[in-house]
């Protein structure tokens, strides 16, 4: 049984229920090779500062890589810690009894100076660091996955939708490329959240400062913090980052269930727009024509569990009094499960989306809903003198008159045009065709191919490194 970071002043040993409800080791867990940095940094600190020797210095970081080494997760479903769960309080305790047991007493010394307040808080901050930089390129390999799809799809208009109506004639790889900016955004947004994680917490005790003469800035150079936080407690109080890495997380994963439903319509024989390999997509027990887009649909519910680990973190943290309170042990479920997640989901994402394949139905489309030319209609009177307002009423008016006699506009006579559009010639018909609609946009950023060309360029070499 590991020994107790505390109990000098109990009488009694903890209950076993509650030494079952409070114990967290099979969460905190996940900390063990962060926490052995930050107490390597810790050993060399207290050497230098004399606190104790240099030759207790060298023993104790040796052993803590020792530690560090025979406990690595070399299989990410197991657990090496998991024989220690029921009887170890928390990774604090875990490793500091590690520790006796090969340098004996002298593990005594590595807590001086330091509370598990600033300890845990420290080595969640060093565990993100680690961590976040790790998403960031999986989140870089998903948006390459998507231009590699986009770049394929460059020769395919889809109908554009809004409302979930046809709208407008879109290039599908103008439509994948809009992800790939959002995915850029999520990127943004955590590297962002990963720059204000750079103040050490440790130094700051339990919450009121040490009187011994540590030296926080040496211990965050060794760490790559930029600086040591200026408040004890709100080092120890503060848990923004793990709110911020959760917000941006949520985020993200609005994008990949928006992008996931999107790829679910167009596999469905409605839309048939991308086939899916058999290697990313299951069966069914009872139908045995089906082949379904799981990875999509998980991601889509997957989603809400993300979201729930953010509002507990937020619901956790709203009524808390300064400083620390034992509730923030339960900060570490949401963050390491929103983590773990999204790190397996965006890997499934990326292969499934490099699997992926157009399908020769779409590749072929062309609108049979010529309707979707209204706004081509519209713009090209505008060009002629027409002001936008009574070109829209002509063209709606059109618009009404082919649907009331379940024609499409290129099932319209010459004649039947000039009813509404005076003047016009045969050269309309030029104007309801699908490749035609979107070469004549003329904005930055519209779905004209040498605009998505150009972005497909611009993405090709940001992700160049990937």
């Amino acid at each position: 049984m590991a020994g107790k970071l505390w109990g000098g002043r109990f009488k009694k040993d903890l209950d076993p229920v509650v030494k079952c409800f409070s114990y967290s080791l099979a969460v905190d867990g996940e900390l063990l090779q962060a926490e052995i940095a930050v107490s390597q940094a810790h050993a060399r600190m207290l050497a230098r500062v004399r606190l104790i020797s240099a030759a207790e210095g060298r023993r104790l970081v040796s052993a803590l890589a020792q530690i560090g080494k025979k406990f690595e997760v070399k299989d990410p479903h197991e657990d090496p810690l998991a024989h220690y769960r029921k009887n170890t309080e928390d990774i604090h305790t875990f490793i500091q009894s590690e520790l006796a047991k090969r340098v004996g007493d002298l593990a005594k010394k590595i807590h001086t100076g330091r509370s598990r307040n600033d300890l845990v808080v420290t080595s969640t901050l060093v565990y993100l660091k680690r961590t976040l930089p790790v998403l960031d390129q999986k989140i870089a390999k998903f948006e390459k996955a998507i231009v590699n799809l986009a770049e394929k799809a460059f020769d395919v208009v889809i109908p554009g939708l809004t409302h979930l109506r046809r709208a407008q004639p879109v290039l599908l790889s103008h439509h994948l490329l809009a992800y790939v900016g959002m995915l850029d955004r999520d990127r943004s947004r955590l590297r962002d959240a990963l720059g204000r994680m750079d103040k050490l917490p440790l130094g700051a005790g339990a919450l009121a400062g040490s009187s011994l003469a540590l030296d926080p800035k040496f211990v965050a150079r060794q760490l790559g913090f930029k600086g040591v936080a200026e408040n004890s407690m709100d080092a120890v109080s503060d848990r923004d980052f793990v709110l911020e890495t959760l917000a941006g997380l949520s985020i993200l994963w609005v994008h990949l269930s928006r992008l996931a439903e999107d790829f679910i319509l167009w596999n469905s024989e409605a839309f048939d727009y991308v086939r899916l390999d058999d290697s990313v997509a299951t069966g069914s027990s009872l139908m045995p024509q089906k082949k379904n887009p799981d990875v999509f649909e998980l991601i889509r519910g997957r989603a809400g569990v993300i979201f729930g680990n953010l509002l507990s973190s937020l619901t956790l943290l709203k009524g808390l009094p300064f400083a620390y309170n034992r509730d923030l042990q339960e900060d570490k479920p949401a963050l390491f499960s929103a983590i773990h997640k999204t790190s397996l989901a965006l890997e499934a994402l990326a292969v499934t989306i490099d699997r992926c394949r157009i399908s020769e139905k779409v590749r072929n489309w062309t609108a049979q809903d010529d309707f979707l030319y209204a706004t081509d209609l519209l713009e090209h009177w505008v060009k002629k003198g027409i002001s936008f307002q009574a070109a829209h009423e002509r063209v709606g008016r059109l618009v009404r008159y082919a649907a009331d006699r379940e024609k499409n506009l290129g099932e319209l006579s010459l004649s039947e045009f000039r009813k509404f559009l005076p003047g016009v010639d045969s050269g309309v018909y030029q104007l309801l065709d699908p490749w035609s609609s979107v070469s004549r946009k003329k904005t930055p950023g519209s779905t004209h191919p040498r605009e998505v060309k150009k972005c497909l360029r611009v993405w090709k070499k940001r992700l160049s490194g990937v």
